[in-house]
């Protein structure tokens, strides 16, 4: 390690490293996250948060994409920056998707639609084309 200093008010650390085999230089940040939060399901059951089952959920809807995995990452991590900024010991799930949407809206339409058909939690074939239907009008 070259030089290693706190930044963000302590909150991360920045260290300039160098590579022992051919001397290249490099910075890296490194943050620590402590998500204490729990989710209320659809059912009522509480469970704890879990960063990679909201990964696991988005990588799904961008399934058969030709899609970076540096944007799917990206968009991840902002879902869990909004879920952060909200502020509360506990989130329902609907929340959490509604802010996948939000981010996969912003991004890509066709994983916005996959995600949502997943999160949806559509009946009949007729509530999840209104869905299309009215995903067309806002497009447009």
């Amino acid at each position: 390690m070259y030089d290693s200093r706190p930044t963000n008010s302590g909150k991360s650390i920045r260290r300039r490293r160098e590579c022992l085999k051919c001397g290249y230089r490099f910075t890296t940040n490194e943050e620590v996250r402590m998500i204490d939060l729990k989710v209320e399901k659809r059912s009522g059951q509480m469970v704890d948060f879990d960063t990679a089952k909201l990964e696991q959920g988005i990588r799904k809807a961008f399934n058969k994409r030709n899609i970076d995995n540096h944007k799917v990452d990206r968009v991840v991590q902002k879902v869990v920056d909004d879920i952060i900024s909200i502020g509360k010991p506990t989130i329902k799930s609907t929340k959490i998707g509604r802010i996948v949407l939000k981010n996969l809206r912003e991004i890509d339409e066709a994983a916005y639609l996959c995600f949502w058909a997943m999160f949806g939690n559509f009946e009949t074939a007729d509530e999840f084309n209104k869905l299309l239907v009215q995903f067309q009008k806002d497009y447009k």
